[in-house]
């Protein structure tokens, strides 16, 4: 059991840890399907990678609908969201819309949708411990800004991003390139202010390349090699990425606290030495990502892992939730690694299974986003925000399958998961 010093929460249906975008359609998810449900944040705010690692745009989320459609359709109405490339407002200075979003209305939008369904969010706070008995979990210890709190749950739903609850319980995972081990880099964004009023961007691999290498031309090194800017709704910041940082692994807190440094430590320079560019005299950081952007934590072991061939052939199953449409994109794996992100793949589209969100080593748990069972090759591929919302959908409404029916999520059937997921996102593949 644990410490006596730990003040209990009480229990609830559904115990969501991870408040990224999987981690929200989950929690709500489960909320509308009637479930009573308690979503835990490590950050300030919702969103994740969109919102505290600064990636303003949903990729992969033109066949998705539900949640991202709901999102689009908010920041559209507030004028919070313009196209990636060319105009972004009309001759009357309206937004045109596009997939570029505002990350402030993101943070809103989702903070709104999780009240409205009832969601029950806890910020500044993270899981810590697991009292399980093998692999099924009794009890979820969470550290907070307010002291030690367990919490119990029938269901639980890992959408941390790097498996951390699994990895609690003991799951086995996996984690980098089978060949050279070493994983996706982690990036630090930043927005800024300062860039040519009428500069819209890089909207190319090619202009991205080429931005690189006019700064290294003037003495501005860039560890991505490339520069990748988009010009945000506001009409006056610029999302700016120009960091990769290597050999993260996610059971190495030193390379993370070393990497988040490092990535804070280029920005500045870059932005600093980017001034002496004529035209630019003005170019400011107005933020930097609240925490660093880790595109690969751990893969879990699931029931199902996502293979290869799966992509290749473009593979559809019973239980398929969604249909990914993204092609591999593996950034460099280290200083001078080739910026050919396919590495030879071509893809088919593709089905993510149900059966993929069930790790092994856990009865009770249910994956979500980016720690679902999968190569890493596919993982390049279906890691897009996109999908990880799908997953979120997918594991929310198992959950509350598993309340309402008194089930475990491997006792669910995965074709009544896709049958909800195909009506629900208005998709027919």
């Amino acid at each position: 059991m644990f410490s006596i010093d730990a003040r209990s929460l009480g229990y609830v249906d559904v115990a969501v840890c991870g408040g990224g975008i999987a981690g929200v359609c989950a929690a709500v998810t489960a909320a509308r399907n009637g479930s009573k449900v308690m979503l835990i944040e490590a950050g300030g705010c919702l969103g994740g990678t969109m919102t505290e690692g600064t990636i303003p745009y949903v990729i992969d989320r033109d066949n998705k609908g539900g949640i991202v459609r709901e999102l689009y359709e908010f920041l559209e109405e507030h004028e919070m969201c313009c196209p990636r490339r060319g105009d972004k407002a009309d001759k009357n200075g309206k937004r045109i819309p596009g997939a570029i979003l505002d990350i402030e209305g993101a943070k809103y939008f989702f903070d709104k949708i999780c009240r409205e369904a009832g969601v029950r969010v806890l910020f500044h706070s993270r899981a810590a411990a697991v009292n399980h008995t093998l692999g099924h979990i009794n009890k979820l210890l969470i550290s907070t800004e307010c002291g030690l709190y367990f919490l119990e749950a029938k269901i639980y739903i890992d959408a941390t991003g790097g498996g951390n609850l699994s990895c609690l319980v003991g799951c086995e995972w996996e984690c980098g390139e089978p060949s050279t081990g070493k994983p996706s880099p982690a990036s630090v964004g930043m927005a800024t202010v300062g860039f040519p009023e009428e500069y819209n961007g890089t909207d190319s691999e090619e202009e991205k390349t080429a931005y690189g290498t006019l700064l290294e031309k003037r003495g501005i090194r860039v560890s991505s090699q490339q520069a990748s800017i988009v010009k945000l709704p506001s009409l006056k910041t610029w999302d700016v990425s120009v960091n990769f940082q290597y050999d993260v692994m996610p059971d190495d807190i030193f390379s993370l606290s070393n990497a988040t440094y490092e990535g804070r430590r280029e920005s500045f320079d870059v932005i600093h030495a980017h001034r002496q560019i004529p035209g630019y005299e003005n170019l400011s950081i107005v933020y930097t990502s609240s925490h660093i952007g880790i595109r690969e934590g751990r893969r879990i072991q699931g029931v199902y892992r996502i293979t290869d061939e799966d992509i290749i052939e473009g593979r559809r199953f019973d239980d398929g939730i969604c249909l990914v449409t993204a092609s591999v994109d593996v950034h460099k794996l280290n200083d001078d690694d080739t910026l050919n992100t396919s590495r030879g793949y071509r893809t088919k589209p593709y089905h993510i299974p149900y059966r993929s969100l069930l790790p092994k080593g856990s009865d009770n748990i249910l994956l979500a986003g980016k720690c679902i069972s999968g190569d890493f090759y596919p993982f390049s591929s279906y890691r897009m925000m996109g999908n990880m919302a799908a997953t979120g959908v997918a594991a929310g409404y198992a959950a509350s399958l598993c309340v309402k029916e008194d089930m475990l999520p491997r006792e669910v059937d995965g074709k009544r998961v896709k049958e909800y997921m195909w009506d629900y996102l208005h998709e027919r593949n």
